[in-house]
């Protein structure tokens, strides 16, 4: 039986065969895969690419960042607390023999008397007793009178001898020459050419100087010619050695620039010939007066050495959202000059700069204030270009605020033309009590406050406006604006306190 339904059914058989290879249709998936990979790696490529670079933007571009401390008002010599006096060894003191107490006081002394007296007891006996209970009971009232002290002024002629001369320049030169190793010469070469088409080469050098060392780059600040031409840059050390350099960043309104030169390309032999510079201290009314030097090349030429002191810094430069004080000095130099001007400490307060010379005495040296500078070397080192607002102003002091009911803060003088304040609602006459979250009660403290916003950036200003009899609090939305943006400039313009 089995074998008939065996024979029976021999009939149905099934062979599974494997489907034949669409070859379009794998191509089409493969295509389709490596579409969907590159997609995929271009996002991810580019939400690292942003994330890096916010990083790195917040790093200062992956390096170390640049911190400048800023300084305090200097307080002058009259504000100083009171001391208590030191004894001097001049004076005379309570055990000092009452002889030279009472000569000093044009009285006449009592040893005489008691000099007498002594004799006199010599020769008859009581009289001399009672004469030394006299001086002892006289003794005993003095120790109860105030104790009378005598200074001694002792003035003492000194001659200086040739050597004496020499050896003061000497020292002089010694401190120059330490402050010179932060010291450099920039030379831009622009290539260009003239109306026949003939090419040449237009080349200008600048004194500058080291400020800052970032862990990648050498930072040097120097004032640099507006131009719009490529130029190269080669910067030369102290001990002779030429490198190339490049500006990192720019400040359109001060015309300074911080130029950049790889820690990579310089030796080390030149690496122990130079040093940063020491920036000192510009504010405060001692400043006047202060024996200073005049480095880089104060005569146009590089290297010269000019010596005198300051002789005022209350001038102040109106720029875009700062003033910059003024340091000027006595010393003669060349309308061209560049340089720093230093203290005998060997410490930077100025750098020289043309835009600050006065024009009816173009010849004496002057230079922006380096108290004021600070902050913008400290933005430029770490390539942030800064804000614009576009708002000129001035602080409102506490004897304004008392006399004439005008609120403390920032009292705007001016808005520049199709500036972002101007489009905001700022107005001449406003007073700026706040930027953002920040109470503002000084141009510095408006100033400082910018600096940590970027160009793009919005935010609240309050202000107080005089309206109506009375100021009235008021506030505005600001888009910021990228500085040098500025449509008119007042560079140059100076406002006096």
């Amino acid at each position: 039986m089995d074998e008939n339904n065996s024979s029976e059914y021999q009939f149905i058989k099934e062979t599974i065969k494997e489907r034949p290879l669409n070859k379009k249709k794998v191509l089409t998936r493969v295509i389709m895969i490596i579409i969907c990979g590159l997609l995929f790696g271009a996002v991810s490529a580019g939400v690292f690419i942003l994330t890096v670079r916010q990083y790195l933007s917040e790093r200062g571009d992956g390096i170390d960042p640049v911190n400048i401390p800023r300084d305090e008002e200097m307080v002058s010599a009259d504000e100083e607390p009171e001391e208590k006096p030191e004894e001097n060894p001049g004076d005379v003191s309570e055990e000092a023999p009452e002889e030279v107490t009472e000569e000093a006081s044009g009285e006449e002394p009592e040893q005489e008397e008691n000099g007498v007296s002594g004799n006199a007891a010599g020769e008859g006996g009581e009289s001399g007793e009672e004469s030394s209970k006299e001086a002892s009971s006289e003794e005993g009232s003095a120790d109860n009178a105030p104790k009378k002290i005598v200074s001694y002024n002792i003035t003492e002629h000194v001659s200086l001898s040739v050597e004496d001369y020499k050896s003061l320049y000497r020292t002089l030169k010694g401190v120059a020459t330490e402050v010179g190793r932060s010291v450099v010469s920039v030379t831009m070469v622009v290539n260009d050419t003239d109306w026949f088409e003939n090419s040449y080469e237009d080349s200008n050098t600048v004194s500058g100087l080291i400020v800052a060392n970032n862990g990648k780059d050498l930072l040097i600040l120097a004032e640099m010619p507006a131009t719009d031409e490529e130029m190269e840059l080669s910067v030369t050390f102290a001990d002779g050695a030429t490198l190339p350099g490049e500006v990192k960043q720019d400040d359109p309104d001060t015309g300074l620039s911080i130029i950049s030169v790889p820690l990579s390309s310089i030796s080390d032999d030149t690496k122990k010939e130079i040093k940063e510079a020491e920036l000192g201290n510009s504010r405060g009314s001692n400043i006047v007066g202060l024996p200073v030097m005049a480095l880089g090349a104060p005569l146009g030429i590089q290297g010269s050495q000019c010596f005198g002191r300051t002789t005022g810094n209350q001038r102040e430069i109106s720029l875009p959202d700062k003033n910059i004080h003024v340091l000027s000095t006595d010393i003669y130099g060349s309308e061209n000059a560049s340089g720093v001007i230093t203290d005998y400490d060997g410490n930077v307060i100025g750098i020289i700069s043309g835009d600050t010379f006065m024009d009816d005495m173009p010849n004496l040296l002057s230079g922006y204030a380096i108290s004021d500078l600070k902050g913008i070397i400290e933005r430029l080192s770490n390539g942030s270009s800064g804000c614009y607002l576009g708002i000129y102003g001035t602080d409102v002091t506490p004897e304004i605020n008392e006399k004439e009911g005008v609120p403390l803060g920032l009292y705007v003088t001016r808005v520049a033309l199709d500036s972002p304040a101007m489009s905001g609602g700022i107005q001449s006459g406003d007073v700026i009590t706040r930027l953002g979250t920040a109470n503002i009660s000084s141009l510095s403290d408006y100033s400082d406050q910018l600096m940590k916003y970027q160009p793009g950036d919005e935010a609240v200003i309050t202000v107080q406006r005089y309206s109506q009899g009375e100021f009235q609090e008021m506030t505005f939305e600001i888009d910021f604006g990228k500085a040098g943006e500025a449509v008119e400039e007042l560079k140059g313009a100076d406002t006096n306190r």
